[in-house]
């Protein structure tokens, strides 16, 4: 470098150049490529990832839903039947002034109840059988609003009914004679029943159902009130009852007998399962198909969202003569030549992931399926 290069400020240093040099166009490109490259890869992680979530959220949904569902019929299924010490049925007093067939919501006749479902909105046999909000029934006859509305049941899909009365009960405290009002303990003023129930006072012998239209708490007893009334609602008490000998006045006992202290008192209970729309639209805002119970004469409530398909099978002892108790053949309930015989029954419910899920938009479908054996029903010889 000579003196006017060092003496000239204007005069380019390349030391300095040098240092100051920025990307090339060719550099910048390559790194906006690479950059592009990494976000493109982040952006396509994400998107998988959250496909996977929700495709796993989805199936995860449908198993839970499916485990809710049977597991609710299951635990009905196992207790149906059970009214006690079982006496025979025609020693039970039906105090109700329905009979049998009027009043489902507590006819112990039968224990376990099926209706076929067929793609034509119509169900085998018809669902007149059960208590509806709207036509085939007169609402007087029933709770008005606690019907169930067969018109949004659907299509296809089975109904299942299972009665029973509640375990554990209570015993009386006092016996009761065939004109009394039982009498039962009430830890802390509180029997476990409430006016309106309609329990089951039974034993081994004889039973009797009644609906109760009072309390008298006193203590640690409480007396169950069972006024009777000769016109009005099916599931009022009667002051006539039908037993084996024509129209009495009412009673407790056919036979005549009092009831001892080992006697039991229970709520009866008859639970009915059935497929209908959700309370709640997705948030496509598509309204989902869900399972349903209606308790007594009770207003229908929503159990699953998601449950689109429910289809019963009844297991039944085709060789009663062989003395063991087992299924040999699993039918429509159309198909059971006596319901008595049906020892258990296989409920197949068909769920879905409520959310579209898939790539296309689409719910996740899978089918489930219990074996639940009836332990209070036997076949007879």
């Amino acid at each position: 470098m000579n003196d006017d290069e060092v003496m000239n400020p204007s005069f380019p240093n390349p030391t300095y150049a040098k240092k100051r040099t920025g990307f090339s166009l060719v550099e910048l490109m390559l790194a906006m490529t690479m950059g592009l490259i990494v976000v493109a890869g982040i952006v396509q992680l994400f998107v998988d990832s959250s496909r996977t979530y929700n495709l796993v959220s989805g199936q995860s949904r449908m198993q839970e839903s499916a485990r809710y569902a049977l597991d609710f019929i299951s635990r009905a299924s196992r207790n149906a039947g059970h009214i006690g010490c079982a006496p025979e049925m025609e020693n039970i007093v039906r105090g109700l002034r329905g009979t049998w067939e009027l009043i489902p919501e507590f006819n112990l006749t039968q224990n376990v109840e099926g209706f076929e479902g067929n793609d034509n909105g119509t169900w085998t046999p018809p669902l007149t059988a059960l208590p509806r909000s709207e036509g085939g029934v007169d609402l007087n006859v029933h709770t008005p609003g606690n019907g169930i509305d067969t018109s949004l049941i659907t299509s296809g899909t089975d109904v299942v009914v299972f009665r029973t009365v509640q375990y554990p009960g209570q015993r009386l405290m006092t016996v009761l004679q065939p004109d009394g009002d039982p009498v039962v303990s009430a830890p802390g003023g509180d029997p476990g029943f409430g006016v309106g129930d309609v329990v089951l006072i039974s034993d081994c012998e004889q039973g009797a159902m009644i609906r109760v239209t009072g309390l008298n708490v006193a203590g640690n007893q409480a007396t169950l009130l069972h006024a009777t009334a000769a016109t009005g609602s099916f599931y009022e008490n009667s002051d006539v009852v039908d037993g084996p000998i024509g129209s009495v006045p009412a009673t407790l006992s056919f036979l005549g007998h009092s009831y001892g202290e080992e006697a039991s008192v229970g709520v009866v209970r008859t639970t009915i399962f059935f497929i209908a729309p959700s309370t709640e639209a997705n948030s496509q805002g598509v309204v989902p198909a869900a399972l349903w119970l209606k308790e007594g004469i009770g207003a229908p409530v929503e159990l699953v969202q998601g449950v689109e398909d429910l289809e019963m099978h009844y297991g039944i002892d085709t060789t009663l003569t062989d003395g063991i108790s087992n299924a040999n053949q699993y039918v429509d309930f159309d198909d059971v030549p006596d319901p008595d015989q049906i020892v258990s029954v296989r409920s197949t419910v068909t769920v879905n992931s409520v959310e579209a899920v898939t790539d296309d938009g689409q719910l996740l479908r899978r089918t489930f399926s219990q074996t639940i054996l009836v332990r209070n029903t036997q076949p007879e010889a």
